[in-house]
């Protein structure tokens, strides 16, 4: 009679119930080492848009506003922007608010790319007026942008990660601000 011989096994589990712990370590280690090694998208305005007439409800007539921010995504994969707050300050003293929702995901902007986002800002038709006689003597008219902007990580693990500050300044035409209000 022959006694069967012991044989140690490599694997205390089945190599094929290893694969899903496996897995789900992986998914755990890239998504650490994407939110803790993610680089900062960098913000540059472009430049200022006077791009039309916007008239609300209550009556309410303005000029839309629309900033051409340049962002920079460093990393190696892509980021949404999923909405920015703040305020412009117009000619170093007049303040208006932003509150810009792209909708859906967000605005997204491909791994190590420039991409263009532009962000719409309503300026009271009085206000504009306003702007137009204080710049007479001017060819351009300054505004400062401060805010934040809240961003998501990765169209795979989704990671979000709000209040990334912004803080840009530039200029727009006064002939464009002319422009977009020849009737009022």
């Amino acid at each position: 009679m022959t006694t069967p011989s012991f044989r140690p096994r490599l694997f205390p589990t089945p190599p094929s119930a290893l694969v899903p712990i496996v897995l789900a370590l992986a998914v755990a280690f890239s998504a650490l080492a994407v939110s803790g090694c993610a680089s900062k998208p960098t913000m540059k305005l472009n430049h200022a848009e006077i791009s039309g007439v916007h008239l609300g409800f209550p009556p309410t007539v303005g000029v839309v506003m629309t900033m051409v921010l340049d962002v920079y995504n460093p990393n190696s994969y892509d980021v949404a922007v999923r909405a920015m707050r703040g305020t412009a300050t117009l000619a170093g003293r007049y303040t208006l608010p932003i509150d810009w929702r792209p909708g859906g995901e967000g605005a997204w902007m491909a791994a190590n790319t420039m991409t263009s986002v532009r962000v719409p800002v309503t300026v009271p038709v009085d206000l504009a007026l306003q702007l137009l006689r204080e710049s007479y003597t001017t060819p351009t008219v300054s505004f400062r942008v401060v805010g934040t902007a809240d961003v998501t990580a990765t169209r795979t693990f989704k990671i979000e990660k709000d209040n990334y500050s912004v803080d840009e300044v530039g200029t727009f035409s006064r002939q464009q601000l002319e422009m977009a209000i020849p009737h009022f």
